[in-house]
């Protein structure tokens, strides 16, 4: 409203100021006797008036009949003009800086707050899917996007959220995003190079961090994982989806499905067995899944193993460290997670 209100009113001083510098030249140009007076001096002329400045006339307007009836009409008419962009101008200015220096020090204390969530860099549209499935299943995360408007237009449509206006690339926006206790990051932004920086430096902030990198060129992925990122190429995952749909149609769609389901967030998650937890030495049949609502689990994941144990036998006993892969409600999942962990 603000900015709307600034370009009108610049539009009318604009006018006021091309009325006044073309009348007052015909009327020198049209005068008998007229003075060589040029469009330069007649708009220094309106400009000076309109300002006030009291610099005198540095054009004669005495000796032109009519130019200074001219200049008072100018004059008063301008006025109203000029004190409305000048405070429009003013307002603009205020307002703005004061809405960003609130709005920067509320996200920096909802940062603050913050503890195991995930830093997503980089909000184009990679980013933006991102975000839709984090709000989905209720994760908690912190975007870094160097354009502050994108961020504003983004929490307006999508929802607040944590968000810092910057260089993810840049340690400073790293660190203030909470990279030091963050649970992951994804460096979604759209240059290769930018991703290797931003894992690197996240990398160093925090070694224990996992981190997902996107990646354009298949040869520059080996680089982002020696750093021990995990790479995701949208080129290739595209592919392979289109292959998908064409072989499996029937699967793809139950998937999409799921993913897209609105009235029950139906997921494919895991659950990490810590130490001391409650599910550690019991088998599967005795946890009795079906009474925590609907879990299926689909696999079971040890941590000494990198290949997963699917549709797993009743009997297998649970040790600490597995990982326990379902497809389930997430509310049914939280109480799982309530009851054991």
């Amino acid at each position: 409203m603000v900015r709307r209100n600034l370009i009108l009113a610049g539009i009318l001083l604009l006018i006021v100021i091309l009325i006044g510098s073309t009348g007052l030249y015909l009327l020198g140009l049209l005068a008998p006797e007229g003075p060589d007076w040029t469009l330069a001096q007649c708009v220094y002329m309106v400009v000076i008036t309109l300002t006030t400045v009291g610099y005198g006339e540095i054009i004669d307007l005495a000796s032109v009949p009519g130019a200074r009836l001219f200049t008072v009409i100018v004059l008063f008419s301008g006025l109203g003009v000029s004190a409305y962009f000048l405070s429009t101008l003013t307002a603009f200015l205020v307002e703005g800086e004061l809405n960003n220096l609130f709005w920067r020090k509320k996200m920096k204390k909802e940062i603050a707050k913050l503890s195991g969530h995930i830093i997503i860099c980089g909000g184009g549209r990679v980013g933006r899917y991102i975000m839709d499935e984090f709000f989905a299943v209720g994760r908690s995360f912190v975007l870094i996007e160097q354009d502050e408007r994108k961020i504003l237009e983004m929490q307006e449509s999508m929802g607040t959220f944590p968000a810092l206006a910057g260089d993810a690339t840049q340690e400073s926006y790293l660190a203030d995003a909470g990279v030091a206790c963050a649970g992951g990051l994804i460096s979604a932004l759209a240059d290769d190079k930018d991703n290797l920086c931003v894992v690197v430096t996240s990398r160093q902030l925090n070694p224990a961090i996992r981190i997902l990198s996107r990646c354009g060129d298949h040869q520059f992925s080996k680089k982002l994982q020696m750093i021990g990122a995990k790479v995701i190429i949208p080129n290739f995952i595209g592919g392979l989806r289109m292959a998908s749909q064409m072989l499996r149609p029937r699967v793809v769609d139950y998937l999409d499905t799921m993913l897209r389901d609105k009235d029950g967030v139906v997921r494919i998650e895991e659950v990490t067995v810590p130490e001391g937890s409650g599910l550690t030495g019991r088998t599967i049949e005795s946890l009795q899944l079906r009474q925590h609502g609907n879990l299926l689990l689909l696999a079971v994941v040890r941590a000494d193993s990198p290949h997963p144990l699917y549709n797993p036998d009743v009997a297998y006993i649970i040790q600490a460290g597995d990982s326990l892969v379902f497809q389930a409600y997430l509310d049914s999942l939280a109480r799982f997670r309530a009851a054991y962990i």
